[in-house]
């Protein structure tokens, strides 16, 4: 609905529709002032830049033992955030953990060291839980 709206909007029109679909609380804007990208209700990061609604990068939790030199051992660039999700056993997985660069995620196999930290944490209360360590301060 919302793309076939912007479809239909000549340049005069567009933003009007995005404005209307803001406050009918449709699309959400980046607060990012390089950004401003506007994104449905269903994401939870800015699809242009990968920060939050509110315009920053992802702060969620992060444990004191988490420094951001213990992920570079990937091989790549530091991640903004990693985020680790459970098995059926409601325990932390170290593999298919989600690197978040930005927008771009990258799913990785962690090693040992990262396996024990994580049963160090214990088992989830729910199900479908998430454990997100930002790496960017």
């Amino acid at each position: 609905m919302i793309e076939k709206a912007l479809q239909a909007a000549d340049e005069r029109q567009e933003e009007v529709v995005r404005e209307v679909f803001r406050a009918a609380g449709l699309l959400w804007q980046c607060k990012d002032p390089d950004c401003r990208f506007d994104n449905t209700t269903a994401q939870e990061l800015c699809e242009g830049c990968g920060r939050q609604r509110n315009g920053r990068r992802i702060t969620d939790d992060v444990p004191p033992s988490a420094h951001p030199d213990d992920f570079e051992r990937v091989g790549k660039e530091r991640p903004d955030a990693v985020t680790f999700s459970l098995n059926f056993e409601k325990e932390w997985r170290r593999y298919d953990a989600a690197l978040h660069y930005g927008p771009r995620v990258e799913s990785h196999d962690f090693d040992s060291e990262v396996g024990m930290a994580l049963d160090d944490l214990g088992r989830a209360c729910e199900r479908g839980e998430t454990l997100r360590v930002a790496l960017y301060r």
